[in-house]
């Protein structure tokens, strides 16, 4: 039995992701954790009164577990809801480590929460687990038609692989490759991706990505033209300090993706 974890926020209740990761779970008869973490920062230790702040919030999480249940009992999931107390980022990256997915929220854009230097941007580059990041305006969808991103990098490659139980129970499956080297090439690691997808019984549209200014916009309107309810990735593909500071793929479809993001560093 798979294994997925939701990032649940004191604010969050019927959002998008969470709609999504308990159709996700039942599609694929996973057990899926809530978690709703009790942080421990700079901001609530500055509070006249700490401990009782956390033992309130504390309190209140745990109250959430009812509504909980109720929600995933209604869609049939077999659930949990923990509620932990701890610096946001370790309580997290221990928890996912047991998990097979991460889901988490993607903050509409405009919201003035930077994904680059966020909470699960940190836990993404631990490499702990996959994680897959719901933009509000996504529905709960459970990743029937994908887009896998590859660019014969390592990255891309642990992507498309932790992917693979979502991608072989795909109704659709495109693969847009790009990032060719100065002589058009990508060795043979096409060959390799493509052997590994035949290997699984997985069909798929190989498509080639044009060279252009914007690939992340290029990647977005492809998906949006086969209809994709998922886009798989590696996240920074290069530097990742260069990505953070410059921009780059990675950033710009965290802040403008359309859909959710299968994401492994």
């Amino acid at each position: 039995m798979m294994e997925f974890l939701i990032d649940v926020r004191s604010d969050d209740a019927d959002t998008a992701h969470v709609r999504f990761g308990i159709e996700l779970s039942r599609r694929f008869h996973a057990r899926l954790t809530g978690l709703q973490v009790i942080a421990i920062d700079a901001t609530v230790i500055a509070l006249p009164e700490p401990l009782l702040v956390l033992e309130d919030e504390e309190s209140f999480a745990h109250e959430r577990h009812a509504w909980w249940s109720q929600m995933c009992r209604a869609r049939g999931v077999d659930a949990q809801w923990e509620v932990r107390r701890g610096v946001y980022r370790r309580v997290l990256m221990r928890r996912a480590s047991l998990s097979d997915v991460l889901i988490g929220r993607l903050h509409p854009i405009g919201s003035g929460i930077p994904f680059g230097t966020g909470l699960l941007a940190r836990v993404l580059m631990s490499r702990v687990t996959p994680m897959i990041l719901v933009p509000d305006t996504s529905g709960p969808s459970g990743l029937r038609r994908l887009t896998l991103t590859w660019n014969g990098s390592a990255v891309s490659a642990r992507a498309i692989r932790a992917a693979l139980p979502f991608i072989g129970r795909a109704r659709s499956v495109t693969v847009l490759a790009g990032e060719r080297d100065s002589r058009g090439r990508r060795d043979d690691g096409d060959r390799l991706i493509r052997d590994l997808l035949s290997r699984h019984g997985i069909a798929y549209r190989w498509k080639e990505l044009d060279d252009g200014p914007n690939p992340a916009e290029a990647i977005m309107d492809i998906a949006d033209g086969t209809r994709s309810d998922g886009i798989v990735m590696g996240a920074w593909g290069r530097s990742r300090l260069r990505e953070l500071a410059l921009g780059g793929t990675t950033r710009h479809l965290l802040a403008h993706s359309r859909c959710p993001l299968f994401l492994s560093a």
